[in-house]
């Protein structure tokens, strides 16, 4: 997990691009992530889908298609007035749901979509995530591009850096 957990301030995020979202109504307030870590969200992205294993929905750039919806960003910066709107909303939403101290609240987490039910936190889920060939590449991967794990949520991952 993210040693640091300091929120970034509004000059560290960038607002990413809707197409970049596994829903592309997500509005902007919503579409903020870390500059350092988009920057690196995009390149593992590029390598993701120059695998043809993984056979990745893809544009006539060869970037990840708009149609495609492994590797889609589902949640990113969370500001603390946001996750208590969530917490009040979803008071039963388990640990995720309930923290206090998100590591989104960095700007460096990213919910990434695996597979299965996007976010969904019970066991048949997880079963279904951790057993994608998405998934598997990220955990062959990931680290390459400064990207760690969260084991109890296939689709969360953070940026450490290199």
């Amino acid at each position: 997990r993210l040693k640091d957990k300091t929120p970034a301030s509004p000059e560290q995020l960038l607002t990413a691009p809707r197409s970049d979202f596994f829903d592309p109504e997500r509005v902007a307030e919503l579409r903020q992530v870390e500059r350092q870590t988009y920057a690196a969200y995009k390149r593992m992205v590029a390598a993701a889908v120059a695998d043809r294993s993984l056979n990745l929905g893809r544009d006539a750039r060869g970037e990840l298609a708009p149609t495609e919806k492994f590797l889609k960003i589902i949640s990113s910066f969370r500001s603390r007035e946001y996750q208590d709107k969530l917490r009040r909303e979803s008071p039963n939403a388990g640990s995720a749901g309930l923290a206090v101290n998100s590591p989104h609240f960095t700007g460096r987490a990213l919910d990434i979509y695996v597979g299965g039910e996007p976010v969904e936190t019970n066991d048949r889920n997880r079963l279904i995530q951790v057993q994608t060939p998405v998934y598997k590449w990220l955990v062959r991967n990931a680290e390459r591009f400064g990207f760690r794990p969260y084991y109890y949520e296939p689709w969360h991952w953070e940026y450490a850096g290199k």
